[in-house]
């Protein structure tokens, strides 16, 4: 029942980013977000449920319960608030719009905790990353565009404290970008980027456009997760080694020098 619920939810949420504008964030007054947590809807019921319950679920994954309580407190402290509006004494009015405009704000804030929360975590998350840009159709225009969103991610990673090392960086004539990366490195670098790959466009005026007409440029994004480092040990027992001489006439060295060489993994049958 749960799992099916939970699809719902999600199916509902992501079908809603195509009408959503790109990098348009949510926000309590923003009405796919408040449509997601309305009442009675299947998350609200869902979250109710964790919060009133003791099931296993709520044993796995506490901070989803803690928050998902946290929301249920302010949410009714802003009910309470609201009607203090009403009151006869103005500073108390004032005070309570104050209150309000807190509540709110937090309010919105819990809710942005909670779906990340919900979204599955992957064992990359905590890796750093490979960051690739490069520019698609419009021209010198995705040029820009994909200089400026390169520079936007740069700095995104200084405001993050992260490791921002440029690997590659071709420009264009006029100052645009054709192509770069950079590996970026930090607290779950790769968790707070990996949705950002795919293809982003832009419509507007370009610089190079003389006549003021609006244009459509895209560009593309690859977001690369590093290998973590591992530990291998090979015992020197798992491995035979098998070489093999050249027969027959032929010159100095044809039947006395080891002209090919076999390693076979014998655990894994794997050879090189």
């Amino acid at each position: 029942m749960r799992p099916t619920l939970l699809w719902n939810v999600f199916r509902g949420f992501w079908a809603r980013r195509d009408v959503v504008p790109a990098r348009r964030h949510l926000s309590c007054g923003n009405p796919p977000l408040e449509e997601l947590f309305a009442r009675g809807g299947p998350l609200r019921t869902f979250l109710e449920r964790q919060v009133g319950s003791e099931t296993q679920l709520q044993v796995r994954r506490p901070e989803l319960v803690a928050v998902a309580k946290l929301l249920s407190d302010k949410e009714q402290e802003l009910q309470e608030t609201q009607h203090l509006l009403h009151d006869e004494n103005e500073d108390l009015r004032k005070l309570a719009e104050n209150e309000i405009t807190s509540c709110e704000k937090e309010i919105a804030q819990l809710k942005h905790q909670i779906i990340l929360l919900l979204v599955p975590s992957e064992e990359t998350d905590k890796n750093d990353l490979i960051l690739e840009v490069t520019a698609g159709v419009g021209g010198q225009e995705a040029m820009l565009f994909t200089s400026e969103i390169f520079d936007m991610y740069q700095q995104y990673a200084a405001f993050k404290r992260w490791h921002f090392e440029t690997l590659e960086y071709f420009p264009s004539e006029i100052g645009g970008l054709r192509h770069a990366s950079a590996s970026i490195g930090g607290s779950e670098a790769y968790k707070h980027m990996k949705f950002e790959g795919g293809v982003h466009r832009v419509q507007r005026v370009p610089k190079t456009e003389k006549q003021g007409r609006i244009h459509t440029s895209t560009m593309t994004v690859a977001i690369l997760p590093q290998p973590s480092e591992i530990n291998l040990v090979i015992n020197p027992k798992d491995l035979r080694i098998d070489t093999k001489r050249a027969s027959g006439a032929g010159g100095q060295h044809v039947n006395t020098t080891d002209s090919a060489v076999r390693i076979v993994h014998l655990p894994t049958d794997w050879h090189k």
